[in-house]
């Protein structure tokens, strides 16, 4: 078997076992093994649209509508993304729910950072209404009613999150923690001493009314004899008090001190434990507060959007389809490859830009010659530098650029475009013209 066969041959294995455990609303297992798929075959668009379809089923659309703009890129045709990218845009609505969901996340956490569980509980409580699939937003919710002992409304939420993923490693921590906790058995009580029962050994008989017992040594004791024996009934009690009573309740005591300093120092201890775990696992929380902040943001509907950015790369590719390659340049200068991190499409916009380096400059520069006369003298220099870009030595397109950076009363770029000609074209007309404008 080549190596490419067994890469695909993996890739496939990797994909059958995400499908399969996707079934099995194993969506953690399932994203793990599409994305180990990917790593081996890039170009699998029914894993990446698989993949969009877990991230947007436990509420993470930013990464869903990435997935599939990507799919649809490598596969224009007979995609499935085409379906998902057009239900999402005609749910009116949609991401502006998502970025009010991620906005109150974000403020959650700050609120959680701030040590104002309330305020961040009041704010988790609007997300997850709007979102209830918001998993993020349904972990930390549950992580705050575990830190405060409500354990019925932090399973609520665990619950809901294991409903949407069977499988999802934080939810069956947190509730292995509620179980672990909620059904500690409490210190067992000290009994009651139990009454001693005396039992006559010795059977008698059941005294009569009349009957009189006197002792064969009986002897009248005087009042002075009787003081005496008080008081000295008093000193041997006190005396079995101070010796024998006193000494066995203190040890008790002592006994009874030393157990429950110890159950509370054990208390303690594990309260201690449990705070640095549940830090950790807000720090972890806190640390993906950029990225899911990030993410949405930047996929809005404005033209700096990252969306926009891989519907202009679909767009050039359209038009190269249509042998249209006008339009193709017209979309390219538009483009910002920055904003645009797959490097599956990176390495297209490389190709797309070697092609507009042989070609398409001409017609940047007349796009840019058409915009001037209509007077839109930003348009011209975005279509100028886009034409300079590709080509370093399009003199004319430096010249116009130079004009305008004057016109604008921008003289630094102006002089420093103007000497670059003067300096390194051969032009000795269009060198002429510099040094006018420049002033020599």
């Amino acid at each position: 078997m080549d190596y490419e066969r067994r890469i695909r041959v993996i890739a496939n294995s990797y994909y059958n076992m995400g499908l399969e455990k996707a079934r099995l609303r194993d969506l953690t297992g399932s994203a793990d093994c599409l994305k180990k798929c990917l790593h081996f075959n890039k170009y699998m668009t029914d894993a990446r649209n698989l993949l969009g379809l877990i991230y947007y089923e436990v509420g993470e659309v930013g990464d869903a509508l990435v997935q599939w703009v990507i799919s649809k890129n490598l596969q224009p045709g007979d995609n499935r993304a085409d379906y998902y990218l057009e239900v999402i845009q005609k749910k009116k609505g949609t991401m502006d729910l998502e970025r009010r969901a991620v906005r109150r996340f974000n403020q959650a956490l700050a609120y959680v950072k701030s040590e104002s569980e309330d305020l961040a509980i009041l704010q988790l409580n609007k997300a997850v209404e709007d979102k209830p699939n918001y998993v993020k937003a349904q972990l930390l919710f549950a992580l705050l009613y575990i830190v405060r002992e409500d354990y019925q409304k932090a399973g609520k939420a665990v619950n809901k999150v294991l409903q949407i993923d069977h499988n999802h490693p934080k939810a069956l921590y947190y509730k292995s923690i509620m179980k672990e906790t909620g059904t500690r058995v409490k210190p067992e009580r000290e009994r009651e001493p139990e009454k001693r029962k005396l039992k006559n050994v010795v059977s008698h008989r059941q005294m009569q009314d009349d009957d009189v017992i006197i002792p064969p040594s009986y002897k009248e004791n005087t009042r002075d004899q009787a003081v005496l024996n008080i008081l000295a009934g008093l000193l041997l009690g006190a005396a079995v008090v101070f010796f024998m009573v006193m000494p066995a309740n203190t040890k008790s005591i002592n006994d009874n001190h030393n157990k429950e300093m110890l159950k509370y120092s054990e208390q303690l201890s594990q309260a201690n434990q449990k705070a640095d775990l549940l830090t950790q696992q807000l720090n972890s929380l806190e640390s993906e507060k950029k990225t899911a902040e990030d993410s949405l943001a930047s996929l809005t509907n404005n033209s700096d959007s990252v969306l926009a950015q891989y519907q202009s790369v679909i767009g050039i590719l359209q038009a190269y389809k249509k042998d249209d390659f006008p339009s193709a340049v017209k979309i390219y200068a538009d483009l910002n490859p920055g904003l645009i991190a797959s490097a599956d499409v990176q390495a297209i916009i490389v190709e797309i830009k070697k092609d507009m380096a042989q070609k398409g400059y001409p017609i940047l520069e007349g796009l840019g010659d058409k915009a001037m006369e209509a007077g839109d003298s930003q348009s011209a220099l975005n279509y100028y530098a886009k034409c300079i870009e590709l080509k370093p030595d399009s003199w004319q397109a430096k010249f116009k650029t130079a004009v305008i950076y004057k016109g604008m009363d921008q003289k630094d770029q102006a002089n420093g475009l103007f000497s670059d000609i003067i300096n390194n074209s051969k032009d000795e007309t269009l060198s002429a013209k510099a040094k006018t404008e420049r002033g020599f």
